[in-house]
């Protein structure tokens, strides 16, 4: 079992028992981790939001449906057209965005995840990261 105590200055204390029995504790820097979980979570707020947005306008968009649909002219006879190709709607591809964790992130990610197995001291002070 493990635990982590945030200090002052971007650090913290992290202190436990790995699965050989070996206890010991560490400070390690938060800077990064600290800095991923608070776009992780200003993203899922974003989508909190937006959701919340849409649920709002959601009265006005049908009532703006239907006011078009008054104005529009009935539709064309299919047999006076023939589609070569279908309209394509997509998006433009984004590549992936990926971040090389430091040591000190790895392990708070894997403390927070749980998945302390994987955490090892080599001596009272120092915490390693097994392989997978």
């Amino acid at each position: 079992m493990f635990t982590v105590q945030t200090m002052l200055g971007g650090t913290a204390l992290v202190a436990g028992t790995d699965k050989l029995h070996k206890t010991g504790q560490t400070v390690v820097s938060t800077v990064q981790w600290d800095d991923l979980t608070g776009r992780d979570n200003f993203s899922k707020a974003t989508a909190d939001f937006d959701a919340a947005v849409e649920k709002f306008f959601a009265p006005l968009e049908k009532a703006a449906k239907k006011a078009k649909k008054a104005l529009e002219l009935p539709a064309q006879d299919p047999a006076v057209y023939i589609v070569l190709k279908e309209a394509v709607k997509g998006r433009v591809a984004e590549p992936a965005q990926v971040v090389a964790l430091t040591k000190d992130s790895i392990i708070l990610r894997l403390i927070e995840e749980g998945n302390t197995d994987r955490l090892v001291w080599i001596d009272e002070s120092t915490l390693g990261v097994l392989a997978a």
